[in-house]
């Protein structure tokens, strides 16, 4: 009995030791680049409302076409 209390008391220290081990600290992380500026979807020439209306109807006909 007295060799499993001195285990048990054993296994307790070691699992104390193992808990109040000093942790390394991560250190922090370096920022990110920025991110690219997006490109203009559509290029707006003056006069053409038409055609922009209709490349953008296009545009967000594909995106929908792959999105399904």
């Amino acid at each position: 009995m007295a060799l499993a209390y001195l285990l048990s008391v054993a296994t307790a220290l070691v699992v104390l030791a193992v808990a109040m081990r000093p942790r390394r600290a991560a250190g922090p992380t370096p920022p990110l680049p920025p991110a690219p500026a997006p490109a203009p979807a559509v290029a707006v020439d003056p006069g053409s409302e038409v055609r922009v209306i209709l490349a953008a109807a296009h545009q967000l006909a594909d995106r929908l076409a792959t999105a399904a």
